[in-house]
Formats: C-alpha cells, structure tokens, sequence
C-alpha cells in the first residue's frame, strides 16, 4: 500500500546557506495521478499547492536550496506523465477574475478554470472566446499552449500576463509578441529555459458579437438556427462532448497530436494517391494545414491498444487510459501510431501533449 502524503507546514529545512525556514505547505512523496487528465500513476518528490503567488519566492528558495528541478502544473490536461519527478511541482490554485477599466478587458488569474472563464465573460457580454469553450485545463495554461477550436486561437484575444520568473526571482510581464506566439506554440514551449510560472492573463474581448462560423462542423451545427455568441457556445459544447470523452470517466488529454502544416506542392502529390484528402489553408499562401484525425483514420487506428492504452473507438486524435496505463503506454501507442502516418503519407505527427 502507498503511503500517504507527508505535508510540510512552517518547517526549516537545512542548505548550503544555512537554514530555510517555509512558511507554506510542501508535501513529499506524492501520486500525481489526480494531477493529471489521463489519470497516469507517479510520483512527486515534493508538490506546493500554490494559492497565493506571494508563495512562490519561498518555493524557488526551497527548490535552489535542495537544487530541486521545477514543474509548474496546472489541471494537467495536456500532460503525460512517464516518469517520477524528482523534484519540487508548482500546482497553480491561485485565483480571481475581473474585469478591468476600459471596454472588453478582462484578467483571470492563472488557477481559474478556462471554460468557468468563457461563461464568465458571456454572462458579462464580453465577446470573442465562445469559440473555446469547454477546452480543459486552466487560464495559466492556455497561452502556453495557444489553444485554439473551431477557427479561433487565444493570442487573437490576448493582451499580457504575469509571470513569476523562477531564475530571478522577478514578476514579468509579457506581451503578446514577446509570448511568441504560433500553431499551440509559444515561448514557454519552444524555450523551457525561461523557468516562467503564469501568474495572471489579460484579454481583450469585444462588446459585440463578432461571430467565427467558417468550421465546418461549427456550422452544420448551427443550421436552421440564429447564431449568437450563446448558440455557438452551446454548439461548440454540443460538438466536443458529443467527440471527445470525458476525462472524469476515462482519463484523456484530448486531441495527442497537432493538425500536420505541410506544403502546397506536397498536398498535391498526396491528392494524387488520396482525392478526398481535406485540407485547410493557412496565413501562409504556401502551407496547408491537414487534419491529422483524417490521416489516422486512413490507417484504421480508432480502438487499437497497447498495454493499458488506447486509441479511442469514436475519435483516432484521441488517446486513452482504458486500463490502469502506464505513461510508457501510452507514449509508445503514440508513437506506433504517428511511425505509420510517416510512412504511409510521409508527413511527421508531433504531439500537442507535453511528456514529463
């Protein structure tokens, strides 16, 4: 049997510079498994539940003292566990949301759930975001990943956040250009070196409906119906849950892999050997984008298995925890499944899930 969770409250621990004393709770030894949406069993060597990001100074100290690596964590929903982590994990809990002076701003801190957020602002008609509703995970997340659904993508609305930065000590705050934004891309993916926790986000809505319809599936949806902000909110619930399984009842992380960009020249060659091969364009006249579900399903992926994972049977971009997986299951699955995609299209599926 696993032994319970050792909480740290107000103790002092030795350093190379003498005593530290934390004034915050710090457990030891815990199962990341409630952590994480695919609900994957490992271990924590030390976890914070961070309420309060005046914490967090004392949590870098703790870490540098017992040179601790970090990981910030939010609901876990675009993360894989493979292994134990060794060192200390940030569970971001802070919360509070507003809206600030000046039409259409809003700010949520970073532990606020991301679709509680989009009802949020609906209800305060603010507009722009009902495209993204009922994405899992939180607000802190969701730059990092620059979600995206159903034609629209966060940094379209973004305006700053704050960030506490874990190599100095220092709250940053960081503008759109300077979170790089790309394809569920941004600084804090493309360079882990920055060590930046997410403190707080800012967006900038409108207060009139400026609808995003051109989905084909959003507007299969809404036929025969008024669109409004309110129909496309439901309509983009209606459709995620109808696609994709609740990680309360079979732990997931959503779509693993991105939608493929290829080029223009290489769609053409693809569609000599696949007609009703679908694709989309993108900002750049000479990218496409291609759906990677389209690829898998070619493939005949939906419901195969390995170990105690999955390929979900309504949906091949999903895999799932059918069976007390390890995250090692899962990973290989993953990458059986994009081998077979390179070699018979010749395009590379990468994964929109971030593997620890």
């Amino acid at each position: 049997m696993q032994a319970a969770p050792r909480a740290v409250r107000k103790r002092a621990f030795a350093s190379r510079e003498g005593i530290l004393a934390v004034t915050f709770e710090i457990q030891e030894q815990v199962d990341l498994s409630p952590y994480n949406s695919f609900g994957v069993t490992q271990m924590a060597a030390f976890f914070a539940d961070i309420q309060d990001p005046a914490d967090l100074p004392q949590a870098r100290e703790f870490a540098a003292s017992r040179r601790l690596p970090v990981l910030v964590l939010g609901q876990g929903s675009n993360t894989l566990f493979i292994n134990d982590f060794p060192g200390l994990v940030l569970y971001m809990n802070n919360r509070g949301r507003e809206m600030l002076p000046g039409a259409g701003m809003v700010r949520a801190a970073a532990g606020e759930n991301w679709h509680e957020l989009v009802k949020f602002c609906l209800e305060n008609s603010l507009y722009g975001i009902e495209n993204l509703a009922l994405i899992p995970g939180t607000v802190g997340a969701a730059p990092i990943q620059n979600i995206g659904a159903y034609g629209v993508e966060l940094e379209q609305f973004f305006v700053e956040l704050e960030a506490f930065d874990l190599k100095t000590g220092e709250i940053r705050h960081m503008s759109r250009v300077d979170c790089q934004f790309a394809y569920r891309d941004s600084i804090f993916k493309q360079d882990p070196s920055q060590k930046l926790v997410v403190l707080a986000v800012t967006l900038q809505l409108t207060l009139e409906p400026a609808l995003q319809l051109s989905y084909a599936g959003l507007k299969e949806a809404l036929a025969g119906q008024e669109a409004t902000p309110h129909s496309v909110f439901d309509a983009v619930c209606a459709i995620r849950s109808s696609k994709l399984p609740d990680p309360k009842k079979i732990g997931n992380a959503g779509s693993f892999f991105k939608n493929p960009v290829i080029s223009r020249s290489k769609l053409m060659s693809l569609r000599e050997f696949y007609p009703e091969l679908p694709a989309w364009d993108t900002e750049d006249a000479d990218l496409v984008k291609l759906p990677a579900a389209w690829l898998l399903d070619q493939k005949g992926w939906k419901g195969k298995r390995r170990g105690g994972a999955a390929v979900h049977e309504d949906h091949a971009l999903v895999l799932v925890n059918r069976d007390n997986a390890t995250g090692e299951d899962v990973v290989l699955l993953a990458q059986d499944m994009s081998s077979s995609i390179l070699q018979a299209f010749g395009v590379a599926l990468q994964t929109e899930v971030r593997i620890i």
